[in-house]
């Protein structure tokens, strides 16, 4: 195996560039890290590996590399369309990532996630989940719970097949933005309200019937909300949201224009997009 690391690899470590892997060539590398460099138990923590040089150029290189995964800032997963994960997906060792993106990474799949959980800053999942605990309190196949979530600011949970919100949303305690849209979300019941420092909130292309409930915190701070091409009847309970400022209903099922009477109470408006099913605008 020849390593080379391309000129920008410099933009990896400090963040400003995603190094992008697809899933079998992780597997790979897990592999010939775990049969030269480490044991097990050495899967956990950074590692500092020997100063002294490799015995030979291959196990140097493996090296190379190995110090360059535990240094990398923003990571992103891909398998491909149609191909099915034959053995697990192990990422310890991403010691330092902050940003985390699975797509088409089914989460029993998934081992080390417990390991970096509490310094994730953003998490991206798509075509993978049909519930939210699968990561957020499972850790995925690491099967452990997990403690809040301290620095996740971020989670993009959009194009999955969640049905339902649970209590896993009460890990994320710092949690600003939060994207659930092109799921199969019919009702949020009470599970927003634990999210008190909330900023901006997609909910579109599901199948909610009503607005959804936040909490009291966070109906102070949220500035965004989209709520596009769902089954909404009526918008009761967004004059709630005291700094919104920018909505979005388009293509629900609003048909009269008394419909949307809570919106004169939201003063801190700047955007609004109102469309039926019909598409005639409605002007407000």
């Amino acid at each position: 195996m020849k390593a080379r690391f391309h000129p920008s690899g410099d933009m990896v470590l400090d963040g400003s560039s995603t190094l992008t892997l697809p899933a079998a060539t992780l597997q790979q590398l897990t592999r010939l890290f775990e049969q030269y460099l480490l044991s097990r138990s050495q899967q956990h923590g950074f590692l500092a590996l020997p100063s002294h040089p490799a015995d030979t150029a291959s196990l140097l290189q493996l090296q190379f590399l190995f110090d360059i995964l535990q240094k990398t800032v923003s990571l992103k997963l891909i398998n491909p369309l149609g191909v099915r994960l034959k053995s697990v997906l192990k990422i310890f060792p991403f010691k330092s990532l902050k940003c985390l993106e699975l797509k088409r990474i089914p989460p029993h799949c998934l081992e080390g996630l417990r390991g970096i959980y509490s310094q994730l800053e953003v998490f991206t999942c798509s075509k993978s989940l049909s519930s939210l605990e699968e990561l957020l309190s499972l850790c995925g196949g690491d099967l452990s719970s997990a403690l809040p979530w301290l620095e996740l600011h971020t989670l993009n949970f959009s194009y999955n097949s969640i049905v339902c919100l649970d209590q896993s949303l009460s890990l994320l305690n710092v949690l600003k933005s939060l994207d659930l849209s092109h799921n199969k979300i019919q009702e949020c019941a009470e599970f927003l309200k634990a999210l008190t420092e909330l900023e901006h909130l997609n909910l579109g292309y599901n199948c909610l019937q009503r607005a959804p409930t936040l909490g009291m915190s966070a109906r102070a701070k949220l500035v965004t909300l989209i709520l596009r091409n769902n089954e909404l009847e009526t918008i009761n309970g967004v004059e709630q949201l005291s700094s919104l400022q920018h909505l979005d209903l388009a293509y629900n099922i609003l048909l009269e224009h008394s419909q949307l009477a809570p919106l004169s109470l939201l003063h801190c408006l700047n955007t609004v997009k109102i469309c039926t099913h019909q598409y005639t605008q409605i002007s407000v």
